[in-house]
């Protein structure tokens, strides 16, 4: 009798700990124009400090409920954009209709990339488009963070760690590849640092290091920390691998603790 009491005893507190480890969460939204149309920047976030996360495609839900699971359990936030569900944001100036990618508007270079690729170019509209980024990266607090890490997903045989070995597409955007046997390769890291790719390595993940020197200027928020000489890492799983892309940002929150520790 005295064993079973001691046992439920014991389930308890078990069951109290796990409760008290699921922070609670909430959520505030910041309306931001470009052109007639309306992003919402939503901030899920704890009471408990630590690590920042980013969602700049509306359409990577994935990613956005395993950064929800980690921050219950270690403190942080999440910033998403949020406007219409897609991966791309649309807009008007005047008569004219404008569509970019948010993932593409952090330098001259990569707004006038996507804005030719998806609608056309105009200098109001390229203005309209940099404003909205740098609008983003003030609201983000980039300069106070230790390091910017940014939530993605992608589809099966579309975007992976091998796009980057040699001979692949983006080959020359990276300075350095691991895919370990056996993993699925949609499942990587892309860094901007190299002692981040080492240690994430080491733990077995996949990772890409990108070639700050030499990488493509596609204006993603990598190519503009390489250029600022800023930490990045890109935690990208496919569609649906939440679990996965949990035990990466698990991962990832241990490397950085470890790193501010060192």
């Amino acid at each position: 009798m005295m064993r079973r009491l001691l046992l439920v005893v014991v389930v308890m507190v078990v069951a109290a700990g796990c409760q008290k480890s699921r922070r609670a969460i909430t959520e505030t939204r910041t309306p931001l124009s470009i052109g007639d149309a309306q992003v919402d920047l939503v901030v899920y976030a704890t009471d408990t400090p630590g690590l920042t996360y980013i969602s700049l495609h509306d359409n990577e839900q994935t990613s956005v409920e395993a950064a929800l699971a980690i921050i219950r359990q270690r403190g942080g936030r999440v910033i998403e954009l949020q406007h219409t569900g897609e991966r791309n944001i649309t807009f008007s100036l005047g008569d004219s209709i404008y569509v970019f990618d948010p993932n593409r508007m952090f330098t001259d270079a990569g707004v006038q990339r996507t804005l030719d690729g998806l609608s056309r170019f105009t200098p109001d509209a390229h203005a309209a488009v940099r404003a909205f980024a740098e609008a983003v990266l003030a609201f983000y607090e980039l300069p106070t963070l230790e390091a910017v890490i940014t939530l993605h997903n992608n589809t099966e045989d579309n975007y992976s760690a091998l796009r980057y070995v040699a001979g692949a597409e983006y080959e020359q955007d990276a300075a350095a590849v691991f895919i370990r046997e056996g993993t699925d390769p949609d499942d990587f890291f892309f860094v901007t640092d190299t002692a981040l790719f080492e240690a994430l390595r080491a733990e077995g993940f996949n990772a890409v290091l990108q070639d700050n020197a030499q990488a493509t200027d596609d204006g993603s928020l990598s190519v503009y920390c390489g250029q600022e000489g800023i930490p990045y890492i890109n935690a990208e799983a496919q569609h649906g691998h939440l679990e996965p892309q949990i035990r990466m940002l698990q991962a990832l929150a241990d490397v950085l603790g470890l790193k501010r520790e060192t």
